[in-house]
């Protein structure tokens, strides 16, 4: 562990040296994450040809790319677009050769040219990049130790999906998950959480910094991140990602958007979808819920062209997203219908989400290229109404992302250079719709014992609860936002042994965190609505509940990144990756935070008692901070690689790698020390002449408490009581080791991979009980902080992460045959063999609470609730006659296992862990699987005039219904143990689609 004193030196000299790097060149962007790479040799018959130029020009654009010819014959040509390229070279004495080639997101190719008079040039095959037909020979990079699977444009437009959300066919590769929900998608990798994956854009980081979800905007949000029709295509990274990768612990995907070109290209789209092309679940049936009421429209447009040609280009792209959905409002007891017959009855409950990508693209000579683009997303979602909730109790959840992206490009004689600015913003607004009006619930109540009317002390634990109405209680406000400058420098072809193409880069990153959780500030006042409780009664309540006022945080935070990268082609067989990075962030964990005195003294006072022993790991005195936490510095990075070309042809590829990767912790935990130790409820209790009433202290009911003014210093004078919550100052990210050994075989038309993967993370983090009663048990029985004197506070809770640890093994085997014209179908497999272990919380996250034992040191290893020891995904394309075409995706799953409670022989006798598996069922004789899911698309083309087309297309989505379930009953002695309770989505669902593209 290594860290500095002072946050303030390590700001000043993170900045000096970021924006060294910056002024020494024009410019912006860490396009490695996206651009790729030409290489090969020129030769002249058998003989290598030394000197010349070589040129790529970009077919779409007309941008064109420079390189040089070295002593050796060898070229490297950084920094290209995914895109088709017409390739010229020219050799020292005059000679000539050109082909046409297809390069993807982030590939390094391969290309060897012969200026021979021979020479003809290679452009015969034909493949499809969305509806646009381009010409070109498709590159496959086989010599990389990278774990990788591509997602091209003709995937993104042609499989079947009912969201129009790009990231969905992440699936495809292996080793990842995607899960939908009601409220959400969550994307998965290598057995850990969705919040250790990343996404860049065009370089541009889009992680969530702040809340869950990975990817900033997927928490809590049916929406999609970003415009589909504005994804070039996309590259999923599930292990060995190089040194210029940063923040991920298991996968990474990197996306390109599209650009405008010589020519102008656009669409316009439109999906739609209703209530009775989409089935209920499995359990709604079986209780005979209506159907509710829903139709679903997705709609907008892109176009692209240019402004200068070969010089300036355009591409602008809108996509909107309108959900109508509807919620029942009811009573189960009808006896008060006509007391709420105004409130009863069907509501909208709308999902409403506006994207906006534009971008320019512009080649300022053959030497630079300067590009700009931003992105808007909006999104708002009425939710959480019906049943027994009223309308005016429904929450509004607001999403919103904002980026600006601006980057440069050099290209010098032997070096290239790219360099960024980008602005990012992401909003999560959750608010109560009906925020001005308090809120009510209207319960019947009983004594304790459950056989008589009467008073139940805590009216959380009311029997029955009629209605509720009114204003909801929370409000919350959560913003990260940052201002990024990165510079990157590629040196192509240094020659020392071989062919070194070195890599180095250097990000800063000032970025801004704004939480303002406003729980419980909107007064919940609770009434007896048969009036038997002996307090309150139909028109006077029985209580109400108001949430302390915590100030909110705005917490800044910079973040210093530096990689060295040196790709080194030993030999015309054999390359060496080599990399490392370093990351540092200053106030990652609360580094800037005092804590309070009574906090101190709490502390002080448990740690004197005669006896006391904290849990493992808990010294008092290493979780209190006077401002200057040390921030953690030794998150160094070393990554290598390694492929050999067994035979020289590109057909057996041997390869393997082994890295180290830190993620990071959301803000978001970390502010619970902030937040919770002045976050609680107050609670009143009223009578009609106040005094004790059934043993309870009532305040005299007055009209006036209905109103703020009135409330307010009532609730002043009543105590409450947080918790404290501790962050270690010595706390340092997740960190992942990750290893793996494959190889790549051509089979014919076929390319596979079959690859050994290994992943170690550590360092994952949770909050443990500290008031317990030993070191290693008696949870909640030791002393509280109200024992030593501070009523204030209820429970000492602290952030420990010392041996909670994940492990991951996997096989995966992949085939695949892209889709192209010429043959008319496509075809791609991935297949995961893997086991997924960890200890401490069952929460599989970064982050949680776990007090079934003290320290994650005591718990058992068991597996994570992402184990899936079997997983198959299959998709594929075919043309038909008459210009139809079919696609389609199989997914099948083992299934995930799930938590088993009081089981006989366990460590710990009220929890087994995951201990349970659910059934499988069959597929087809012989392949029985817990998930089942086939999803189709037919399309059917009409060419029009000039190049113009219609598409109408037809969605099935688990096309067999087949019910996948999310949740079991795992009481060991229920009489329902094993039985399932809720249920994936989709069920199966149509949707029908219409696209004009000219």
């Amino acid at each position: 562990m290594s860290r500095m004193n002072t946050r303030t030196r390590i700001v000043m000299g993170a900045s000096a040296l970021a924006m060294a790097a910056l002024l020494a060149t024009a410019g912006a962007a860490n396009a490695q994450a996206t651009n790729s790479t030409l290489r090969g040799v020129v030769t002249e018959g058998a003989t290598p040809e030394p000197g010349g130029t070589i040129t790529a020009t970009d077919v779409a654009t007309g941008f064109v790319s420079r390189a040089r010819i070295s002593d050796q014959g060898a070229y490297v040509m950084t920094g290209l677009r995914p895109g088709t390229y017409r390739i010229e070279v020219t050799s020292a004495d005059g000679s000539t050769a050109s082909d046409t080639v297809t390069l993807a997101t982030g590939q390094v190719g391969t290309l060897n040219l012969d200026v021979a008079p021979a020479t003809v040039a290679s452009s015969s095959d034909a493949s499809a990049v969305g509806d646009i037909v381009v010409t070109g020979r498709r590159i496959f990079e086989v010599r990389t130790s990278e774990v990788a699977t591509g997602v091209s444009q003709q995937q993104i437009n042609n499989l079947p999906q009912i969201n129009r959300n790009f990231l969905n066919f992440a699936a495809l590769a292996p080793g990842v998950r995607v899960t939908e929900g009601d409220s959400e998608r969550t994307i998965s990798a290598g057995g850990q959480s969705a919040q250790a994956i990343n996404v860049f854009v065009d370089g541009q980081n889009q992680k969530s910094t702040i809340i869950d979800g990975g990817v900033a905007g997927q928490d809590d949000s049916r929406g999609n991140p970003f415009p589909q029709a504005g994804v070039q295509e996309f590259r999923v990274i599930t292990q060995n990602f190089k040194a210029e990768y940063e923040q991920a612990g298991s996968a990474i995907i990197t996306a390109v958007t599209r650009s405008g070109g010589n020519e102008f290209h656009g669409e316009i789209f439109g999906t739609y979808q209703n209530q009775d092309w989409i089935g209920q679940d499995v359990f709604a049936q079986r209780r005979g819920d209506d159907k509710p009421e829903l139709s679903k429209k997705q709609y907008g447009f892109a176009l692209g062209g240019p402004i200068i040609q070969d010089r300036l280009n355009f591409f602008v792209t809108y996509e909107r997203k309108d959900e109508e959905r509807a919620n029942s409002v009811f009573l189960n007891n009808p006896a008060y219908t006509t007391q709420f017959a105004s409130e009863l009855g069907t509501y909208a409950a709308p999902f409403e989400e506006d994207l906006l990508f534009g971008k320019l693209s512009w080649q300022i000579s053959d030497r630079q290229k300067f590009e700009i683009s931003g992105t808007y997303r909006s999104e708002n979602d009425i939710r959480s109404f019906g049943g027994q909730t009223a309308y005016s109790r429904a929450e509004q959840t607001n999403t919103d992302v904002r980026s600006i992206n601006a980057r440069h490009t050099y290209t010098g004689d032997r070096f290239l250079n790219e360099a960024s600015y980008d602005y990012f913003s992401y909003t999560y607004n959750p608010t109560a719709l009906n925020f001005s009006d308090y809120g009510r619930t209207y319960a019947i109540f009983r004594d304790n014992s459950a056989t008589t009317p009467g008073f139940q002390f805590d009216i959380n634990n009311r029997v029955d609860t009629i209605f509720s109405d009114g204003g909801r209680s929370d409000n919350q406000y959560v913003e990260q936002e940052s201002h990024t400058f990165k510079d990157e420098l590629t040196i192509p072809d240094l020659q020392w042994m071989g062919i070194h193409t070195l890599k180095m880069g250097v990000k800063y990153s000032m970025q801004n965190y704004f939480v303002n959780k406003q729980f419980g500030r909107n007064p919940q006042f609770t009434y007896d609505i048969a009036g038997t409780s002996g307090l309150g009664g139909t028109n006077i309540p029985v209580a109400v509940q108001l949430g302390a006022f915590v100030p909110p945080a705005d917490v800044d935070n910079n973040v210093l990144g530096l990689y060295f990268q040196d790709d080194w082609q030993i030999t015309d067989k054999l390359e060496l990756n080599l990399g490392i990075r370093w990351d540092y962030e200053d106030n990652a964990v609360n580094n800037d935070w005092v804590t309070p005195a009574n906090i101190r003294d709490t502390l002080a006072k448990i740690q004197a008692l005669p006896g006391y022993d904290f849990p493992s790991y808990f010294n008092p005195n290493d979780y209190i901070s006077d401002g200057d936490r040390d921030a953690f510095t030794g998150a160094f990075q070393p990554r290598f690689g390694f492929s050999y070309d067994w035979f020289g042809d590109e057909r057996t590829v041997v390869f393997g790698g082994a890295g180290r990767y830190y993620d990071r912790l959301g803000f978001n935990f970390a502010f619970d020390e902030r937040f919770k130790p002045t976050q609680f409820n107050k609670q009143i209790f009223f009578s009609q002449t106040g005094g004790v009433v059934s043993g309870v202290n009532t305040v005299a009911w007055n009209p006036s408490y209905l109103t703020a003014a009135g409330l307010d210093p009532l609730l002043a004078a009543t105590p409450g009581a947080g918790e404290i919550f501790l962050v270690n100052n010595n706390a340092e990210p997740p960190r992942t080791d990750q290893f793996n050994f494959g190889v790549r075989q051509k089979v014919g038309i076929f390319q596979t991979a079959l690859t050994l993967a290994y992943s170690k993370t550590v360092n994952l983090s949770a909050w443990y009980i500290a008031n317990a009663g030993s070191a290693t048990g008696d949870r909640f029985s030791g002393p509280t902080p109200t024992s030593v004197g501070h009523p204030e506070f209820n429970n000492l809770i602290f952030f420990q992460n010392q041996d909670k640890e994940a492990e991951f093994k996997a096989l995966y085997l992949t085939i695949d045959k892209p889709f192209d014209r010429e043959s008319n179908w496509g075809v791609n497999i991935a297949y995961t063999l893997s086991k997924a272990t960890q200890n401490g919380s069952r929460d599989s996250g970064l982050t949680g609470f776990d007090f079934d034992y003290n320290t994650p040191g005591l718990s058992p290893e068991y597996p994570s609730n992402t184990d899936e020891r079997h997983r198959i995904v299959a998709s594929g394309t075919l043309g038909l006659p008459m210009d139809f075409r079919l696609s389609g995706i199989v997914t099948l799953g083992s299934g995930l296992p799930y938590n088993v409670f009081d089981c006989p022989n366990a460590t710990n006798p009220n929890i087994c862990w995951n201990g349970g598996r659910p059934d499988k069922r069959a597929f087809l004789p012989g392949l029985n699987f817990a998930f089942r899911q086939v999803d189709l698309r037919l399309s059917k083309s009409f060419k029009t005039f000039e190049g113009q087309n219609v598409e109408f297309m037809l969605d099935a989505i688990n096309i067999f219904d087949f019910h996948n379930y999310s949740s079991f009953d795992g009481g060991y002695n229920s009489s329902t143990y094993g039985l399932p309770n809720a249920q994936f989505l989709p069920t199966r669902s149509f949707q029908v689609g219409l696209r004009y593209t000219f």
